[in-house]
């Protein structure tokens, strides 16, 4: 990506998401791709897209996926147990803990997943567009991703 380019990209992030005007982290480390969205990206894969099977495919290149047994739904609980799936255990805030990798959940129903990163930046898929680094998860809260939920917990494998 060119240099004129992904500026102007991230002033098109930073206007949906103003308090990363301030992050000194905030980098887009991808390229836009429709193959996955932010809660695989948060459950570290980048091949296929997450979500209840019901909405149907976002696009017609995708590998639509949702764990076997999980409740499908747009209520949060039912994104808890996504991640439960993988090992994830709720807890008490996003600070970085040494040998563990968290995630966020926003809501506005469930509308977006960030996961935290081993230098203690963190990672989040925006759509079908780019993946961006971020230094805390509550830069990227907004009217549409909604406001943190919860936090997730688990080792680092």
């Amino acid at each position: 990506m060119d240099t004129r380019n992904k500026e102007t990209k991230k002033r098109i992030i930073t206007e949906a998401f103003p308090k990363l005007l301030q992050d000194n982290a905030f980098d887009i480390t991808s390229k836009d791709t429709p193959d996955y969205n932010c809660i695989a990206w948060a459950c570290k894969f980048d091949e296929r897209w997450i979500q209840p099977p019901f909405l149907g495919k976002p696009n017609l290149d995708c590998v639509l996926w949702w764990p076997p047994g999980v409740p499908e739904g747009l209520e949060p609980d039912c994104l808890k147990k996504v991640f439960e799936y993988f090992g994830y255990t709720e807890c008490d805030s996003g600070l970085h803990e040494n040998g563990y990798c968290k995630i966020a959940i926003y809501y506005n129903e469930w509308t977006h997943a960030a996961r935290e990163l081993k230098n203690g930046y963190w990672t989040s898929k925006l759509g079908p567009q780019e993946d961006i680094q971020h230094g805390r998860p509550d830069y990227i809260e907004n009217d549409v991703y909604g406001k943190i939920y919860c936090f997730m917990k688990k080792r680092f494998e």
